[in-house]
């Protein structure tokens, strides 16, 4: 009868525990997310001689799911101060976060108005996020609002204009008349679950992006792979350190040999890696693979993904995994394909015989020796919630092993490159590559009030 009792209760237990053990694994592993919670020191140690600090491309800036119709958000990246919005048509808007008639930020309590435009808390002045323009409030049919122009005759000392009969009565002078109101605009793309946003500092380029962010649907739904999680660090460094480790080749023998080595002592990890532009005219040919499966997968990767118009921007690089077991017997885990586009974006494509797993990466310049680094997971339905988790974890384990070195280097302005060394003409070839981003940024940047 006892016995009885007890078979009964532990099945009454197991079956109202199971559902709840798995509700709890479900809510946490389904879409896991590391956030690392020391946000180090806000870049305040000098890193020596470095390039601009906010290169030209295209950046991170939110996760679309944090930006819900009609959110308003003030923010600040790449030395730039801007309001992103949602409008009632679900598109993202981003504009110069300062209104022009006194000064107020549109994201601290702006609201949105006519759709598509957001409402300055001060005074009521709208601006439309499609064009930039100032319109005038209550007003359906977006009439654009004029007003004359002033500024200071010399806002440093403030000095009075000087007037023919030598009163010196007036501070401000009128620069123009009814002039049409506007601020920026910044271009924004919503794509693999983020919103990036273009920034460049030749105003002539500002709405016109050189090259489009790869849109990784196609390829998500072509191998059934969902989103699993994201990890999100702060790094201090410049931020040309962290794309650079894809050049890198020599690195990953000192850094990343340990992934599992905490549980499994025995087990380390060997790489082998190639970097090269896709400029180059025998890309394919480089990047050949001895694997027929990975070569094939690869093959279609480079002729879905580079074009003629995205090709000077894009550098492509091919990785290889093997798990190495007592330093002898060495089993193929991986091949990544990876497109490091423009300065701050990277795309990698692993193959392999047991799963296959995507991310998106992204590093955005918080100040100019801040970096935030988000990596987000896309992997088959095959693999279970804990598994990719897990492999995420071993990306978040990789980074800190680079953290540690970028959190306390100098930028290497003065290089000394073997140029008998693979890895060291690689680098040489990267880095003439990422400079063309720089651009006339210096310029921006010394005419920045912040610096």
């Amino acid at each position: 009868m006892i016995t009885d009792y007890l078979q009964l209760t532990t099945t009454t237990v197991l079956l109202i525990a199971t559902p709840i053990f798995y509700f709890i694994y479900h809510r946490i592993f389904r879409y896991f997310i590391f956030d690392q919670r020391t946000k180090v020191t806000k870049g305040k140690v000098s890193r020596g001689k470095c390039p601009p600090f906010f290169p030209n491309g295209w950046f991170w800036i939110i996760n679309s799911c944090d930006l819900k119709k009609g959110d308003v958000k003030a923010i600040s990246y790449c030395g730039r101060d801007v309001v992103l919005f949602r409008g009632t048509n679900s598109k993202p808007y981003v504009l110069d976060g300062f209104c022009p008639h006194m000064g107020a930020h549109l994201g601290v309590g702006g609201k949105i108005r006519h759709g598509t435009c957001i409402e300055c808390p001060f005074h009521g002045w709208t601006f439309d996020g499609e064009t930039g323009d100032c319109v005038l409030s209550g007003i359906e049919s977006k009439i654009i609002r004029t007003a004359d122009k002033y500024e200071y005759h010399d806002i440093e000392k403030c000095t009075a204009v000087p007037t023919n009969d030598n009163t010196m009565d007036f501070y401000l002078k009128k620069v123009n008349e009814q002039e049409e109101i506007k601020i920026k605009r910044y271009i924004c793309r919503e794509v693999n679950g983020s919103i990036l946003v273009w920034y460049h500092s030749d105003e002539k380029l500002r709405e016109h992006p050189l090259y489009e962010p790869f849109d990784m649907i196609n390829e998500l739904k072509t191998y059934n792979m969902t989103a699993r999680g994201e990890s999100i660090n702060y790094v201090n460094c410049h931020v040309q350190e962290i794309p650079e480790n894809g050049a890198d080749v020599r690195h990953f023998d000192f850094l990343h040999q340990s992934i599992i080595d905490i549980i499994f002592p025995f087990f380390k990890f060997s790489w082998s890696m190639l970097s090269e532009r896709a400029t180059n005219p025998r890309l394919h040919e480089l990047m050949t693979h001895s694997n027929p499966e990975v070569n094939a997968y690869k093959m279609r990767l480079l002729d879905t993904f580079i074009n003629d118009s995205n090709r000077p921007y894009i550098n492509v690089l091919s990785l290889n995994s093997y798990l190495q077991i007592f330093g002898k017997h060495k089993i193929f885990i991986f091949n990544a394909t990876g497109f490091q586009m423009g300065p701050s974006v990277v795309y990698l494509f692993l193959w392999s015989p047991y799963f296959q797993v995507s991310f998106f990466q992204t590093v955005t310049p918080l100040e100019k020796f801040n970096q935030r680094v988000m990596h987000r997971i896309f992997s088959t339905q095959p693999i279970p919630y804990w598994l990719s988790a897990l492999m995420l974890m071993g990306e978040v384990k990789q980074l800190f092993s680079d953290m540690n070195i970028w959190n306390n280097k100098i930028f290497g302005a003065k290089l000394s490159y073997n140029m008998k060394n693979d890895a060291d003409k690689c680098l040489h070839s990267w880095r003439n590559w990422y400079a063309q981003f720089y651009e006339g940024c210096y310029d921006f940047q010394s005419k920045s009030l912040s610096w």
